[in-house]
Protein backbone atom coordinates (compact mmCIF):
# COMPACT_ATOMS: atom_id res chain seq x y z
CA UNK A 1 0.00 0.00 0.00
CA UNK A 2 1.41 3.24 -1.06
CA UNK A 3 2.52 6.12 1.64
CA UNK A 4 0.05 8.62 2.12
CA UNK A 5 1.77 12.51 2.01
CA UNK A 6 -0.77 15.24 3.09
CA UNK A 7 1.00 17.78 1.71
CA UNK A 8 0.49 16.01 -1.82
CA UNK A 9 -3.34 15.96 -1.52
CA UNK A 10 -2.89 19.69 0.24
CA UNK A 11 -0.64 21.44 -2.91
CA UNK A 12 -2.76 19.97 -5.63
CA UNK A 13 -6.05 21.31 -3.99
CA UNK A 14 -7.41 24.10 -6.85
CA UNK A 15 -8.05 26.84 -3.96
CA UNK A 16 -4.62 26.54 -2.89
CA UNK A 17 -3.42 26.44 -6.36
CA UNK A 18 -5.52 29.92 -7.07
CA UNK A 19 -5.27 31.73 -3.78
CA UNK A 20 -2.13 30.60 -2.35
CA UNK A 21 -1.66 29.00 1.19
CA UNK A 22 0.21 29.90 4.41
CA UNK A 23 0.82 26.40 5.82
CA UNK A 24 1.96 25.66 9.46
CA UNK A 25 3.74 21.76 9.26
CA UNK A 26 4.06 20.46 12.75
CA UNK A 27 6.38 17.40 12.26
CA UNK A 28 7.19 14.72 14.77
CA UNK A 29 8.57 12.09 12.96
CA UNK A 30 12.48 12.98 10.81
CA UNK A 31 11.42 10.42 8.20
CA UNK A 32 7.98 11.24 7.62
CA UNK A 33 9.05 15.23 7.49
CA UNK A 34 11.67 14.09 4.83
CA UNK A 35 8.66 12.42 2.76
CA UNK A 36 6.51 15.28 2.80
CA UNK A 37 9.40 17.67 1.99
CA UNK A 38 10.41 15.86 -0.75
CA UNK A 39 6.84 15.20 -2.57
CA UNK A 40 6.16 19.57 -2.15
CA UNK A 41 9.69 20.03 -3.75
CA UNK A 42 9.30 17.65 -6.64
CA UNK A 43 5.68 18.46 -7.34
CA UNK A 44 6.84 22.51 -7.18
CA UNK A 45 9.51 21.76 -9.37
CA UNK A 46 7.19 19.16 -12.47
CA UNK A 47 5.04 22.62 -12.23
CA UNK A 48 8.07 24.97 -13.38
CA UNK A 49 8.20 26.83 -9.54
CA UNK A 50 10.65 28.52 -7.91
CA UNK A 51 11.84 26.89 -4.95
CA UNK A 52 13.11 27.93 -1.43
CA UNK A 53 13.99 24.96 0.74
CA UNK A 54 15.53 26.22 3.83
CA UNK A 55 16.70 23.70 6.63
CA UNK A 56 19.43 21.82 8.27
CA UNK A 57 22.51 20.60 6.36
CA UNK A 58 21.74 17.23 7.25
CA UNK A 59 17.78 17.66 6.40
CA UNK A 60 19.35 18.81 3.05
CA UNK A 61 21.47 15.61 2.40
CA UNK A 62 18.59 13.65 2.72
CA UNK A 63 16.26 15.35 0.53
CA UNK A 64 18.78 15.67 -2.03
CA UNK A 65 19.33 11.74 -1.94
CA UNK A 66 15.85 11.30 -2.23
CA UNK A 67 15.18 14.00 -5.16
CA UNK A 68 18.12 12.42 -7.48
CA UNK A 69 16.41 9.36 -7.57
CA UNK A 70 13.31 10.81 -9.07
CA UNK A 71 12.88 11.27 -12.86
CA UNK A 72 13.93 15.09 -12.76
CA UNK A 73 15.58 16.65 -15.55
CA UNK A 74 18.89 19.37 -14.38
CA UNK A 75 16.48 22.28 -15.73
CA UNK A 76 14.07 21.25 -12.85
CA UNK A 77 17.01 20.85 -10.18
CA UNK A 78 18.31 24.48 -11.42
CA UNK A 79 14.93 26.08 -10.03
CA UNK A 80 15.70 24.48 -6.45
CA UNK A 81 17.46 27.15 -4.29
CA UNK A 82 18.62 25.42 -0.62
CA UNK A 83 19.53 27.35 1.96
CA UNK A 84 20.93 26.50 5.45
CA UNK A 85 18.22 27.33 8.00
CA UNK A 86 20.83 28.45 10.59
CA UNK A 87 22.28 30.67 8.11
CA UNK A 88 18.87 31.91 6.74
CA UNK A 89 16.92 32.78 10.29
CA UNK A 90 20.34 32.71 12.60
CA UNK A 91 22.37 35.91 13.54
CA UNK A 92 24.95 33.61 15.89
CA UNK A 93 23.39 31.89 18.28
CA UNK A 94 20.23 34.02 18.06
CA UNK A 95 17.36 34.28 15.63
CA UNK A 96 16.83 37.03 13.56
CA UNK A 97 13.62 37.34 12.03
CA UNK A 98 13.77 41.04 10.51
CA UNK A 99 17.30 39.55 8.78
CA UNK A 100 15.35 36.79 7.76
CA UNK A 101 12.40 38.82 6.48
CA UNK A 102 14.90 40.81 4.59
CA UNK A 103 16.21 37.55 2.23
CA UNK A 104 13.39 36.38 2.09
CA UNK A 105 12.54 39.29 -0.04
CA UNK A 106 15.92 39.62 -1.75
CA UNK A 107 16.03 36.09 -2.89
CA UNK A 108 11.86 35.95 -4.08
CA UNK A 109 11.26 39.24 -5.43
CA UNK A 110 13.24 38.89 -8.83
CA UNK A 111 11.50 35.66 -9.70
CA UNK A 112 8.24 37.40 -8.80
CA UNK A 113 8.86 40.16 -11.04
CA UNK A 114 9.45 37.70 -13.99
CA UNK A 115 6.07 36.13 -13.28
CA UNK A 116 7.65 32.78 -11.68
CA UNK A 117 5.17 30.59 -9.73
CA UNK A 118 6.57 30.77 -5.91
CA UNK A 119 6.81 28.18 -2.92
CA UNK A 120 8.97 27.97 0.03
CA UNK A 121 9.64 26.03 2.76
CA UNK A 122 11.12 27.26 5.84
CA UNK A 123 12.04 24.64 8.80
CA UNK A 124 11.96 27.23 11.64
CA UNK A 125 14.83 27.02 14.54
CA UNK A 126 13.19 28.51 17.28
CA UNK A 127 15.93 28.47 19.66
CA UNK A 128 14.05 30.59 22.69
CA UNK A 129 10.40 30.17 22.76
CA UNK A 130 9.99 32.99 25.31
CA UNK A 131 11.96 35.78 23.78
CA UNK A 132 10.91 34.74 20.25
CA UNK A 133 7.52 34.59 19.71
CA UNK A 134 6.79 38.06 19.54
CA UNK A 135 9.12 38.27 16.69
CA UNK A 136 7.82 35.22 15.23
CA UNK A 137 4.60 36.84 15.21
CA UNK A 138 5.62 39.54 13.12
CA UNK A 139 7.43 37.64 11.08
CA UNK A 140 4.71 34.95 9.98
CA UNK A 141 2.11 38.15 9.69
CA UNK A 142 4.31 39.91 7.10
CA UNK A 143 4.94 36.47 5.62
CA UNK A 144 1.05 35.53 5.44
CA UNK A 145 0.44 39.27 3.54
CA UNK A 146 3.50 38.66 1.33
CA UNK A 147 2.17 35.18 0.01
CA UNK A 148 -1.25 36.33 -0.77
CA UNK A 149 -0.10 39.31 -2.36
CA UNK A 150 1.63 36.73 -4.59
CA UNK A 151 -0.38 34.03 -4.64
CA UNK A 152 2.24 32.01 -3.27
CA UNK A 153 2.49 28.29 -1.50
CA UNK A 154 4.36 28.60 1.89
CA UNK A 155 5.11 25.31 4.53
CA UNK A 156 6.20 27.40 7.73
CA UNK A 157 7.81 23.75 9.71
CA UNK A 158 8.11 23.59 13.30
CA UNK A 159 8.76 20.90 15.81
CA UNK A 160 6.13 19.61 17.12
CA UNK A 161 7.79 17.64 20.20
CA UNK A 162 9.91 20.90 21.09
CA UNK A 163 7.27 23.89 20.64
CA UNK A 164 5.43 24.82 23.24
CA UNK A 165 1.18 24.31 22.99
CA UNK A 166 0.82 28.30 23.60
CA UNK A 167 3.10 29.12 20.67
CA UNK A 168 1.70 26.68 18.49
CA UNK A 169 -1.82 28.11 19.42
CA UNK A 170 -0.25 32.12 18.59
CA UNK A 171 0.65 30.43 15.20
CA UNK A 172 -2.46 28.42 14.63
CA UNK A 173 -3.64 32.42 14.37
CA UNK A 174 -1.64 33.20 11.88
CA UNK A 175 -1.62 30.15 9.20
CA UNK A 176 -4.22 29.18 6.74
CA UNK A 177 -3.99 25.45 6.88
CA UNK A 178 -2.41 23.09 9.99
CA UNK A 179 -0.93 19.56 8.90
CA UNK A 180 0.40 16.86 10.77
CA UNK A 181 2.95 14.12 9.26
CA UNK A 182 0.07 12.19 8.17
CA UNK A 183 -3.18 14.70 8.33
CA UNK A 184 -3.87 18.29 7.01
CA UNK A 185 -6.48 20.50 7.79
CA UNK A 186 -7.51 24.24 7.62
CA UNK A 187 -6.25 25.80 10.78
CA UNK A 188 -9.63 26.90 12.98
CA UNK A 189 -7.79 30.29 14.28
CA UNK A 190 -6.82 31.68 11.25
CA UNK A 191 -7.94 35.12 10.61
CA UNK A 192 -6.57 38.47 9.35
CA UNK A 193 -7.50 40.26 11.92
CA UNK A 194 -4.69 37.93 14.01
CA UNK A 195 -2.12 40.39 11.96
CA UNK A 196 -2.10 43.59 14.10
CA UNK A 197 0.17 43.85 16.92
CA UNK A 198 -0.18 42.58 20.48
CA UNK A 199 -1.73 44.84 23.04
CA UNK A 200 -0.29 45.72 26.28
CA UNK A 201 -2.65 43.15 27.58
CA UNK A 202 -1.96 40.79 25.00
CA UNK A 203 1.24 41.24 25.78
CA UNK A 204 1.21 41.05 29.32
CA UNK A 205 -0.86 38.08 29.11
CA UNK A 206 1.88 36.12 26.74
CA UNK A 207 4.61 37.03 29.24
CA UNK A 208 2.76 35.61 32.13
CA UNK A 209 2.31 32.80 30.11
CA UNK A 210 6.18 32.57 28.85
CA UNK A 211 7.13 32.82 32.22
CA UNK A 212 4.76 29.84 33.33
CA UNK A 213 6.28 27.76 30.55
CA UNK A 214 9.68 28.72 31.50
CA UNK A 215 9.19 27.56 35.11
CA UNK A 216 7.48 24.47 34.03
CA UNK A 217 10.94 23.78 31.36
CA UNK A 218 12.48 24.40 34.39
CA UNK A 219 10.86 21.85 35.96
CA UNK A 220 10.81 19.42 33.27
CA UNK A 221 14.42 20.06 32.73
CA UNK A 222 15.20 19.37 36.60
CA UNK A 223 13.12 16.03 36.66
CA UNK A 224 14.78 14.94 33.11
CA UNK A 225 17.78 14.91 34.85
CA UNK A 226 16.97 13.56 37.67
CA UNK A 227 15.37 11.16 36.13
CA UNK A 228 18.46 10.41 34.16
CA UNK A 229 20.44 10.41 37.60
CA UNK A 230 17.88 7.53 38.57
CA UNK A 231 18.59 5.49 35.16
CA UNK A 232 22.33 5.82 35.31
CA UNK A 233 22.17 4.26 38.95
CA UNK A 234 19.93 1.76 37.98
CA UNK A 235 22.10 0.68 35.17
CA UNK A 236 24.92 1.30 37.68
CA UNK A 237 23.37 -1.29 39.76
CA UNK A 238 22.28 -3.21 36.87
CA UNK A 239 25.65 -3.69 35.82
CA UNK A 240 27.07 -3.96 39.53
CA UNK A 241 24.86 -7.24 40.34
CA UNK A 242 25.77 -8.88 36.99
CA UNK A 243 29.48 -8.43 37.32
CA UNK A 244 28.56 -9.82 40.55
CA UNK A 245 26.84 -12.75 39.15
CA UNK A 246 29.83 -13.40 36.89
CA UNK A 247 32.30 -13.25 39.73
CA UNK A 248 29.98 -15.62 42.25
CA UNK A 249 29.87 -17.91 39.57
CA UNK A 250 33.49 -18.41 39.24
CA UNK A 251 34.13 -18.95 42.63
CA UNK A 252 35.08 -22.80 43.60
CA UNK A 253 32.94 -22.98 46.21
CA UNK A 254 29.01 -23.18 46.06
CA UNK A 255 27.41 -19.97 47.21
CA UNK A 256 23.45 -20.07 47.89
CA UNK A 257 21.37 -16.95 47.95
CA UNK A 258 17.92 -17.44 49.29
CA UNK A 259 14.99 -15.28 50.90
CA UNK A 260 13.11 -17.51 53.44
CA UNK A 261 12.57 -20.83 51.68
CA UNK A 262 13.12 -19.88 48.04
CA UNK A 263 16.14 -20.15 46.53
CA UNK A 264 16.81 -17.34 44.14
CA UNK A 265 20.57 -18.20 42.81
CA UNK A 266 23.28 -20.97 43.09
CA UNK A 267 26.38 -20.95 41.33
CA UNK A 268 27.58 -23.44 38.98
CA UNK A 269 29.88 -25.51 41.98
CA UNK A 270 26.51 -25.35 44.62
CA UNK A 271 24.50 -26.81 41.41
CA UNK A 272 26.80 -29.58 40.90
CA UNK A 273 27.65 -30.19 44.64
CA UNK A 274 24.42 -29.95 46.11
CA UNK A 275 21.67 -30.18 43.02
CA UNK A 276 23.17 -33.66 41.40
CA UNK A 277 23.22 -35.26 44.68
CA UNK A 278 19.40 -34.55 45.35
CA UNK A 279 20.56 -32.26 48.63
CA UNK A 280 17.30 -29.91 48.44
CA UNK A 281 16.18 -31.49 51.91
CA UNK A 282 19.83 -31.21 53.34
CA UNK A 283 19.74 -27.69 52.22
CA UNK A 284 16.04 -27.04 53.60
CA UNK A 285 17.34 -28.25 57.20
CA UNK A 286 20.10 -25.91 57.14
CA UNK A 287 18.23 -22.92 56.37
CA UNK A 288 15.53 -23.56 59.06
CA UNK A 289 18.68 -24.02 61.69
CA UNK A 290 20.31 -20.91 60.46
CA UNK A 291 17.06 -18.83 61.16
CA UNK A 292 16.81 -20.27 64.39
CA UNK A 293 20.22 -19.83 65.39
CA UNK A 294 19.52 -15.73 63.77
CA UNK A 295 16.38 -15.90 66.39
CA UNK A 296 18.96 -16.24 69.56
CA UNK A 297 21.99 -14.47 68.32
CA UNK A 298 20.86 -12.04 65.52
CA UNK A 299 24.12 -10.10 66.02
CA UNK A 300 26.36 -12.79 65.55
CA UNK A 301 28.84 -12.96 62.97
CA UNK A 302 29.89 -16.80 64.05
CA UNK A 303 30.42 -19.26 60.88
CA UNK A 304 28.22 -22.34 61.29
CA UNK A 305 28.86 -25.69 60.88
CA UNK A 306 26.56 -28.18 58.69
CA UNK A 307 26.90 -31.40 57.67
CA UNK A 308 25.77 -32.99 54.78
CA UNK A 309 25.33 -36.85 54.03
CA UNK A 310 25.42 -37.78 50.81
CA UNK A 311 23.73 -40.57 48.83
CA UNK A 312 26.87 -42.68 48.77
CA UNK A 313 26.94 -43.21 52.48
CA UNK A 314 29.64 -40.34 52.37
CA UNK A 315 29.61 -37.40 54.73
CA UNK A 316 30.68 -33.79 53.65
CA UNK A 317 31.31 -31.23 56.26
CA UNK A 318 30.87 -27.17 55.53
CA UNK A 319 32.07 -23.61 57.02
CA UNK A 320 29.02 -21.73 56.23
CA UNK A 321 29.45 -17.87 56.15
CA UNK A 322 26.55 -15.85 55.69
CA UNK A 323 25.50 -12.50 54.95
CA UNK A 324 22.35 -10.07 54.48
CA UNK A 325 22.10 -8.08 51.16
CA UNK A 326 19.46 -7.04 48.86
CA UNK A 327 19.19 -9.07 45.65
CA UNK A 328 16.71 -7.80 42.58
CA UNK A 329 16.11 -4.90 45.21
CA UNK A 330 14.58 -7.10 47.97
CA UNK A 331 16.42 -8.49 50.83
CA UNK A 332 18.46 -11.38 50.48
CA UNK A 333 20.75 -13.84 52.50
CA UNK A 334 24.25 -15.18 50.65
CA UNK A 335 25.24 -18.39 52.17
CA UNK A 336 29.11 -19.42 51.05
CA UNK A 337 29.85 -23.71 51.89
CA UNK A 338 33.56 -24.01 52.28
CA UNK A 339 33.89 -27.51 52.16
CA UNK A 340 36.55 -28.44 55.47
CA UNK A 341 35.71 -32.21 55.15
CA UNK A 342 39.50 -33.03 54.66
CA UNK A 343 40.14 -31.27 57.24
CA UNK A 344 37.91 -32.97 59.44
CA UNK A 345 39.25 -36.11 58.42
CA UNK A 346 42.88 -34.96 59.15
CA UNK A 347 41.83 -33.77 62.61
CA UNK A 348 40.41 -37.00 63.28
CA UNK A 349 43.54 -38.82 62.31
CA UNK A 350 45.88 -36.40 64.46
CA UNK A 351 43.35 -36.94 67.32
CA UNK A 352 43.70 -40.86 66.87
CA UNK A 353 47.51 -41.00 66.35
CA UNK A 354 47.79 -38.37 69.49
CA UNK A 355 45.51 -41.35 71.16
CA UNK A 356 47.72 -44.08 70.02
CA UNK A 357 50.83 -42.09 70.86
CA UNK A 358 49.40 -41.71 74.62
CA UNK A 359 48.31 -44.90 74.90
CA UNK A 360 52.08 -46.48 74.08
CA UNK A 361 53.47 -43.96 76.64
CA UNK A 362 51.26 -45.15 79.47
CA UNK A 363 51.04 -49.29 78.33
CA UNK A 364 54.85 -49.39 81.08
CA UNK A 365 52.97 -47.62 84.24
CA UNK A 366 49.48 -49.46 83.39
CA UNK A 367 51.30 -52.72 83.12
CA UNK A 368 52.69 -52.41 86.68
CA UNK A 369 49.67 -50.81 87.80
CA UNK A 370 47.45 -54.29 86.46
CA UNK A 371 50.13 -56.27 88.03
CA UNK A 372 50.15 -54.88 91.60
CA UNK A 373 46.49 -55.95 91.94
CA UNK A 374 47.23 -59.07 90.32
CA UNK A 375 49.87 -60.30 92.37
CA UNK A 376 47.68 -59.54 95.24
CA UNK A 377 44.96 -61.25 93.68
CA UNK A 378 47.20 -64.35 93.04
CA UNK A 379 48.53 -64.24 96.47
CA UNK A 380 45.21 -64.41 98.53
CA UNK A 381 44.17 -67.53 96.35
CA UNK A 382 47.09 -69.57 97.23
CA UNK A 383 46.49 -68.47 100.89
CA UNK A 384 42.82 -69.94 100.52
CA UNK A 385 43.65 -72.91 98.95
CA UNK A 386 46.52 -73.90 102.13
CA UNK A 387 43.23 -73.48 104.52
CA UNK A 388 39.65 -74.12 104.24
CA UNK A 389 38.27 -71.48 106.36
CA UNK A 390 37.05 -68.64 104.28
CA UNK A 391 38.17 -65.78 106.07
CA UNK A 392 35.82 -62.40 104.64
CA UNK A 393 39.08 -60.07 104.31
CA UNK A 394 40.58 -62.15 101.59
CA UNK A 395 37.46 -61.91 99.61
CA UNK A 396 36.69 -57.85 100.16
CA UNK A 397 40.95 -57.62 99.17
CA UNK A 398 40.52 -59.60 95.50
CA UNK A 399 37.29 -57.88 95.13
CA UNK A 400 38.60 -54.39 95.22
CA UNK A 401 41.55 -55.14 93.45
CA UNK A 402 39.27 -56.75 90.68
CA UNK A 403 37.54 -53.79 90.32
CA UNK A 404 40.56 -51.43 90.27
CA UNK A 405 42.08 -53.46 87.30
CA UNK A 406 37.91 -53.29 85.77
CA UNK A 407 38.16 -49.54 86.24
CA UNK A 408 42.11 -49.00 84.83
CA UNK A 409 41.16 -51.15 81.42
CA UNK A 410 37.80 -49.13 81.56
CA UNK A 411 39.57 -46.16 81.15
CA UNK A 412 42.38 -46.97 78.32
CA UNK A 413 39.50 -48.59 76.50
CA UNK A 414 37.60 -45.21 76.36
CA UNK A 415 40.94 -43.40 75.06
CA UNK A 416 40.89 -45.95 72.36
CA UNK A 417 37.44 -45.60 71.22
CA UNK A 418 37.20 -44.41 67.91
CA UNK A 419 36.78 -40.61 67.06
CA UNK A 420 33.11 -39.37 67.44
CA UNK A 421 31.77 -35.99 68.07
CA UNK A 422 28.43 -37.02 70.62
CA UNK A 423 28.19 -33.79 73.07
CA UNK A 424 26.34 -34.52 76.15
CA UNK A 425 26.65 -32.74 79.24
CA UNK A 426 28.94 -34.12 81.61
CA UNK A 427 30.18 -33.25 85.41
CA UNK A 428 33.90 -31.48 84.60
CA UNK A 429 34.80 -32.78 87.79
CA UNK A 430 33.56 -36.81 87.44
CA UNK A 431 35.76 -36.21 84.08
CA UNK A 432 38.82 -35.30 86.03
CA UNK A 433 38.65 -37.82 88.45
CA UNK A 434 38.70 -40.37 86.22
CA UNK A 435 41.95 -39.20 84.32
CA UNK A 436 43.74 -38.73 87.63
CA UNK A 437 42.70 -42.42 87.89
CA UNK A 438 43.80 -43.41 84.53
CA UNK A 439 47.25 -41.56 85.25
CA UNK A 440 47.88 -42.18 88.88
CA UNK A 441 50.44 -45.24 88.58
CA UNK A 442 52.62 -42.85 85.99
CA UNK A 443 52.50 -40.04 88.42
CA UNK A 444 53.54 -42.78 91.40
CA UNK A 445 56.24 -43.65 89.30
CA UNK A 446 57.89 -40.46 89.06
CA UNK A 447 56.76 -39.57 92.63
CA UNK A 448 54.62 -36.92 91.77
CA UNK A 449 51.10 -36.37 93.33
CA UNK A 450 47.89 -35.37 91.98
CA UNK A 451 45.56 -32.60 94.21
CA UNK A 452 42.48 -31.92 92.49
CA UNK A 453 40.41 -28.69 94.31
CA UNK A 454 36.64 -28.10 93.07
CA UNK A 455 34.25 -25.41 94.19
CA UNK A 456 31.69 -27.95 93.78
CA UNK A 457 31.51 -31.51 93.36
CA UNK A 458 28.81 -31.15 90.01
CA UNK A 459 29.47 -28.87 87.25
CA UNK A 460 28.67 -29.70 84.28
CA UNK A 461 29.63 -28.52 80.28
CA UNK A 462 28.38 -29.82 77.01
CA UNK A 463 31.14 -31.75 75.47
CA UNK A 464 32.34 -35.07 74.02
CA UNK A 465 34.00 -36.49 77.30
CA UNK A 466 36.73 -38.34 74.98
CA UNK A 467 37.89 -35.67 73.12
CA UNK A 468 38.04 -33.20 77.20
CA UNK A 469 39.53 -36.03 78.68
CA UNK A 470 42.37 -36.59 75.83
CA UNK A 471 42.79 -32.43 76.52
CA UNK A 472 43.80 -33.53 80.42
CA UNK A 473 45.40 -36.42 79.80
CA UNK A 474 48.09 -34.49 77.12
CA UNK A 475 48.43 -31.35 79.72
CA UNK A 476 48.84 -33.83 82.47
CA UNK A 477 51.45 -35.88 81.12
CA UNK A 478 53.07 -32.77 80.08
CA UNK A 479 53.37 -31.74 83.06
CA UNK A 480 54.72 -35.46 84.60
CA UNK A 481 57.88 -34.79 81.97
CA UNK A 482 58.11 -31.61 83.11
CA UNK A 483 58.87 -32.28 86.86
CA UNK A 484 62.07 -34.81 86.95
CA UNK A 485 62.39 -34.10 90.83
CA UNK A 486 58.62 -35.07 91.92
CA UNK A 487 56.28 -32.85 93.36
CA UNK A 488 52.55 -31.72 93.19
CA UNK A 489 50.37 -31.09 90.23
CA UNK A 490 47.29 -29.02 91.12
CA UNK A 491 43.87 -29.24 89.55
CA UNK A 492 41.67 -26.18 90.41
CA UNK A 493 38.19 -25.82 88.90
CA UNK A 494 35.89 -23.10 89.21
CA UNK A 495 32.42 -21.97 88.93
CA UNK A 496 31.88 -18.29 86.86
CA UNK A 497 28.22 -16.62 86.24
CA UNK A 498 28.18 -18.55 82.33
CA UNK A 499 31.76 -20.39 82.05
CA UNK A 500 33.98 -22.72 84.10
CA UNK A 501 38.00 -22.61 84.69
CA UNK A 502 40.11 -25.45 85.00
CA UNK A 503 43.63 -25.01 85.83
CA UNK A 504 46.85 -27.29 86.00
CA UNK A 505 49.18 -26.13 87.41
CA UNK A 506 52.23 -27.75 87.99
CA UNK A 507 55.98 -27.44 89.73
CA UNK A 508 58.67 -28.13 86.89
CA UNK A 509 60.64 -26.48 85.11
CA UNK A 510 59.21 -23.76 83.44
CA UNK A 511 58.77 -22.73 79.56
CA UNK A 512 61.38 -20.21 78.12
CA UNK A 513 59.34 -17.07 76.82
CA UNK A 514 60.94 -17.69 73.10
CA UNK A 515 59.46 -21.12 73.72
CA UNK A 516 56.28 -19.86 75.40
CA UNK A 517 55.18 -18.09 72.44
CA UNK A 518 55.08 -20.99 70.12
CA UNK A 519 53.10 -23.41 72.31
CA UNK A 520 50.20 -25.22 70.12
CA UNK A 521 52.12 -24.84 66.80
CA UNK A 522 51.37 -27.90 64.31
CA UNK A 523 54.49 -29.87 65.05
CA UNK A 524 56.78 -27.74 67.21
CA UNK A 525 58.31 -29.75 70.37
CA UNK A 526 61.22 -29.50 72.34
CA UNK A 527 60.81 -33.44 73.29
CA UNK A 528 63.06 -35.58 71.69
CA UNK A 529 60.54 -37.80 70.51
CA UNK A 530 57.83 -35.57 70.40
CA UNK A 531 55.30 -35.53 67.44
CA UNK A 532 53.94 -31.48 68.24
CA UNK A 533 50.91 -32.52 67.48
CA UNK A 534 49.61 -33.24 71.03
CA UNK A 535 49.27 -29.65 72.37
CA UNK A 536 47.75 -28.78 68.83
CA UNK A 537 45.08 -31.18 69.12
CA UNK A 538 44.23 -29.34 72.69
CA UNK A 539 43.63 -26.19 71.18
CA UNK A 540 41.92 -27.41 68.34
CA UNK A 541 39.38 -29.27 70.72
CA UNK A 542 39.19 -26.54 73.36
CA UNK A 543 38.75 -24.49 70.62
CA UNK A 544 36.13 -26.49 69.18
CA UNK A 545 33.77 -26.49 72.47
CA UNK A 546 34.26 -22.59 72.04
CA UNK A 547 36.37 -22.14 75.11
CA UNK A 548 39.72 -21.21 75.25
CA UNK A 549 43.54 -21.69 76.33
CA UNK A 550 46.15 -19.73 78.10
CA UNK A 551 49.30 -20.42 79.37
CA UNK A 552 51.88 -18.64 81.94
CA UNK A 553 55.10 -19.82 82.91
CA UNK A 554 58.38 -18.95 84.74
CA UNK A 555 61.47 -20.56 84.55
CA UNK A 556 62.28 -22.82 87.30
CA UNK A 557 59.09 -22.21 89.41
CA UNK A 558 56.60 -23.81 86.94
CA UNK A 559 53.61 -23.74 84.07
CA UNK A 560 50.05 -23.02 84.21
CA UNK A 561 47.63 -24.36 81.97
CA UNK A 562 43.93 -22.44 81.96
CA UNK A 563 40.89 -24.05 80.16
CA UNK A 564 38.13 -21.79 80.00
CA UNK A 565 34.49 -23.88 78.62
CA UNK A 566 31.29 -22.62 78.49
CA UNK A 567 28.75 -24.41 81.14
CA UNK A 568 25.57 -26.39 79.51
CA UNK A 569 23.10 -24.08 78.27
CA UNK A 570 20.71 -26.13 79.51
CA UNK A 571 21.49 -25.96 83.24
CA UNK A 572 22.24 -22.67 82.69
CA UNK A 573 18.52 -21.94 81.44
CA UNK A 574 17.40 -23.89 84.80
CA UNK A 575 19.27 -21.54 86.89
CA UNK A 576 18.15 -17.97 84.80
Amino acid sequence: MPTFHPISDLINNTTTIDNGAHILYMYSEVDRYVENAVTYIYNGLISGAIVLFSESEEIIKLMKKQLYLMDLQDSHLENLICLSSNEFYLNGLEIDFVGAGKKFNSLLLPFIDRGHSIRTWGGVPLVNHESSLEWVQSYECKCDTFIFNHQMISVCAYNALTTSAYVQNELLKIHTHLMTDDLYNLSPLYNQDNHKQFSMNQKEELQKIERQYKHLKDLNARLAFENNLVKLKNDSIKQSEQKLRQIINALPIPIIIRRNSSVLFLNDEAREQFLTNNQQEELASFFHKYDDYLLVSPNSEELLEHQLSLKNDLTKYYLVNSINLLFEDEEAILHAFVDVTQEKENEKLMIRSEKMTIAGELAASIAHELRNPLTAVKGFFQMMKQTEEKVELYYNVIDAELSRIEQIASELLTLAKPHTDDRKDYNIVQLVEEVKLLLTSQTNLNNIEICLEADHREMFINCDNNKVKQVFINLIKNAVDAMNQGGTISIKIKENSDTITIQIIDQGKGIPKEVLNRIGEPFYTTKEKGTGIGLMVCYQIIESHKGTIHVASQVNVGTTFTITLPRSEQLLDQVN
